[in-house]
């Protein structure tokens, strides 16, 4: 399965992100940056796209446990294992952590942290309930985060309730994160969908694990992918779709295209069975938390500026930031393949 190769198990956010923080052109920006408030963009599918797939690799990873007959309390110290992990690599990536700078530090501000909060409930979920009782648990979250930002009143503050400058998400991260946020910041009411971002992908994950026929999965996958769609768009004129929210409406629509993604790419890998075409994210895929820590502690930039730097003066300036994203990139791939050459691969 194409998306499960791509990003690999559990653990790392998406490599595009990785690319678009490279690039520094102002048309560039425009197409992957974040200073857009309602609507999408390129970028802000990325995030919840790996939110989604780590969700999906739950009823595998667990169902792999299981069947080897491993005690229920090797199975948790696992999953608590993997959050602290992850939790512990979100600081770092995110957080500031390496600088030892308190004034800096910021304590959960990264996909890694939010990856790790939501494996644990949903593997909890996924080893305690049923499929229908995990359903309804997506249902109540996304009501419950909706209803939360749409009728609780935020102390001091008489503007609307979706508005950038204040909202009951960024009023609870200055009173629980304090110091340790960013300015703006909407993380902690977030856990609630990033939570259920990640159980819809958990659902998807039990479907594609059942014993349909494969023609027959791609095309309730399409099915699925479009009902999310479709009811994240019917949903924004009460629920605006805002990535910087993590509103309902922007989980089933971003939700909705992961799972359009993942129909298309099972189609043509596992129905059709054309699969080498895919063997360059593979090699990402397989050390997703590699290349991802790798892209947030060194810059490859002024490694791949080493063979294209000296093309700068012949390019426009917004084709420079994409050719020296491009060699960056390269330069990541290659030490990515030489590890998967050597079959050293980093999980957590």
């Amino acid at each position: 399965m194409f998306l499960l190769i791509a990003t690999g198990e559990i653990g790392g956010a998406p490599l595009l992100p990785a690319f678009f923080r490279l690039i520094h052109c102002e048309s560039a920006l425009k197409l992957f940056g974040y200073a857009q408030w309602e609507g999408l963009n390129i970028t802000y599918i990325a995030m919840p796209l790996f939110l989604f797939v780590s969700g999906l690799t739950v009823p595998f990873s667990l169902g792999k446990r299981i069947s080897e007959n491993q005690a229920d309390k090797k199975i948790y110290l696992h999953i608590i294992k993997r959050l602290l992990v992850l939790y512990l690599l979100g600081l770092i990536a995110g957080g500031h952590l390496l600088q030892l700078d308190l004034n800096k530090l910021q304590i959960y501000n990264n996909v890694l942290e939010y990856i790790g909060v939501g494996y644990l409930v949903c593997s909890v979920l996924v080893l305690n309930t049923t499929v229908t009782v995990q359903l309804a648990w997506v249902v109540s979250l996304l009501f419950l985060h909706w209803a939360l930002l749409s009728f609780v009143p935020v102390p001091g503050w008489e503007g609307e309730h979706f508005l950038r400058e204040m909202n009951l998400a960024v009023y609870i991260d200055n009173i629980i994160l304090g110091p340790f946020h960013r300015p703006g910041s909407w993380q902690v009411l977030g856990t609630v969908n990033f939570v259920s971002n990640m159980l819809i992908g958990v659902l998807v994950g039990q479907m594609l694990k059942g014993s349909r026929d494969r023609k027959d999965k791609a095309i309730l996958l399409f099915a699925c992918g479009m009902a999310m769609l479709s009811s994240g768009f019917i949903w924004s004129p009460f629920c605006p779709v805002i990535r910087n929210l993590w509103t309902s409406s922007y989980v089933l629509v971003t939700c909705g295209i992961s799972t359009l993604l993942l129909a298309l790419f099972y189609l043509v890998i596992d129905v059709r069975g054309y699969a080498k075409w895919s063997f360059f994210f593979l090699v990402f895929g397989v050390n997703s938390i590699a290349v991802y820590m790798m892209a947030h502690m060194f810059d490859f930039k002024l490694i791949g500026n080493i063979f294209v730097g000296g093309l700068r003066r012949f390019l426009e300036p917004g084709v420079q930031g994409f050719v020296e994203a491009t060699a960056a990139m390269t330069v990541i791939w290659l030490i990515l393949y030489w590890m998967y050459c050597k079959k050293t691969f980093i999980k957590v």
